[in-house]
């Protein structure tokens, strides 16, 4: 018996769409993938509601067409400077007389934990859990160990409702039910920061087109999440206005001739815009379109060093920093996040044999993260998956008028 799960991303540059096919003892099989061009997108939240729609509905259709069958309901990915992350942490003391561990007692510290409630106008849609702690040692799973004391906590993120509204009503209006709403960043590190690196500590930076995403990994749990409002289309609009040159050109000559640093072997190099050399075509040098890429390059990751300051421990991120996104295809774009971030950094890679070779791009970890993550069970020890799910979401959607 085989089970039929979608995943959404709604990307500043466009909408992408994946069907899974769930069969018990098999790997997940990727049975349809649709890209779709989004124009109703800025930094990673919507602003023309029926274009997103539309590109959005466009990619499920096609998604759909292509696996043969259709979804009734997705993971979400969530994303946009609208989302904030806090540590909620929360105790119980241990309450059976023989001082055994029970799932009550997870319960108790848990309900602790995220008792507290965000702003107004705001949700949470995230509580990511963090290690669980039995009298001042970390443990797995600490049901049926003895103790007095137990300890835990949740990074957790909320988002501003509006924004969290638009998006949940933009599959709605398709007729799809929101399984889960995910972070873009968790999503996109499950599927290229394997558990080994994860537990070694890794800064996972996710370069979109509107925005970069952030996750830092501390003993194999997430310590912090954030949001950058920079990404690769602001490269293309200082390549439009540096080179003059109209977007759709900046945008190819990125693609086509951009560095992350300027070369020295392209020192004298000039290359076409349009590509025709015809009336109206013109030439420009190609170390200029790496200069301007550069600066940009370099604020973003300053950015996300003030941003992170002492996180970006050598001692607690041994796996350096990992790089992903369709920004990480930029060449050269490891060795200035290194220089600036002081850490070892390398662009991300599929585990071979782990998806399809047509499928193994960095623009698409997120979607494909989307399914992996959905399919993890990310509760309390002890309790079922159906209990754990239960709660923050449905709560979610009772806010906001989706059942």
């Amino acid at each position: 018996m085989s089970k039929i799960i979608g995943a959404i991303e709604i990307g500043t540059s466009q909408a992408k769409a994946m069907v899974g096919e769930v069969t018990e003892n098999r790997p997940l099989n990727i049975v349809g993938v649709a890209t779709r061009p989004n124009e109703g997108m800025r930094k990673g939240e919507i602003v023309d509601f029926n274009k997103a729609a539309d590109a959005v509905h466009a990619a499920i259709a096609e998604a759909e067409k292509m696996s043969g069958t259709t979804v009734d309901s997705v993971y979400l990915s969530q994303t946009g400077c609208h989302l904030r992350g806090q540590m909620l942490t929360g105790s119980a003391s241990v309450s059976a007389s023989d001082n055994r561990v029970s799932v009550s007692d997870l319960e108790r510290a848990s309900a602790e934990a995220t008792r507290r409630e965000p702003a107004a106008g705001r949700s949470y849609i995230h509580h990511v859990r963090t290690p669980i702690v039995l009298d001042g040692k970390v443990v797995d799973d600490p049901v049926g160990m003895l103790g007095k004391k137990i300890d835990l906590g949740y990074w957790s993120i909320d988002g501003d409702d509006q924004a969290i509204t638009l998006a949940l009503h933009v599959l709605h209006n398709y007729s799809l039910d929101v399984s889960d709403l995910i972070l873009s960043s968790i999503a996109s590190s499950t599927m290229m920061a394997g558990p080994d690196l994860r537990r070694a500590g890794v800064l996972v930076i996710d370069l979109g087109a509107g925005v970069t995403d952030l996750a830092v990994y501390r003993q194999g749990y997430v310590a912090y999440t954030g949001v950058v409002p920079v990404g690769g289309d602001h490269v293309t609009g200082d390549l439009s206005m540096g080179l003059r040159v109209l977007e759709p050109y900046a945008e190819k000559l990125k693609l086509e001739h951009g560095k992350a640093s300027p070369d020295p072997s392209d020192e004298g190099e000039e290359v076409w815009i349009i590509g025709n050399k015809t009336i109206g075509d013109r030439s420009v040098s190609r170390k200029a379109i790496s200069d301007v890429i550069h600066v940009r390059v370099v604020e973003l990751f300053e950015i996300i060093s003030k941003e992170l300051g002492e996180q970006l421990d050598p001692e607690d991120l041994k796996g350096g920093v990992l790089l992903t996104g369709g920004g990480a295809e930029l060449p050269g774009i490891e060795e200035v996040a290194s220089k600036v971030l002081g850490l070892p950094a390398r662009k991300a890679s599929f585990t071979p044999g782990s998806i399809a070779p047509e499928l193994a791009r960095h623009e698409n970890a997120t979607v494909l993260g989307l399914l992996h993550y959905g399919l993890e069970d990310h509760g309390l020890p002890g309790r079922k998956r159906k209990d754990n799910e239960e709660g923050i979401f449905t709560k979610l959607k009772d806010l906001i008028g989706i059942g």
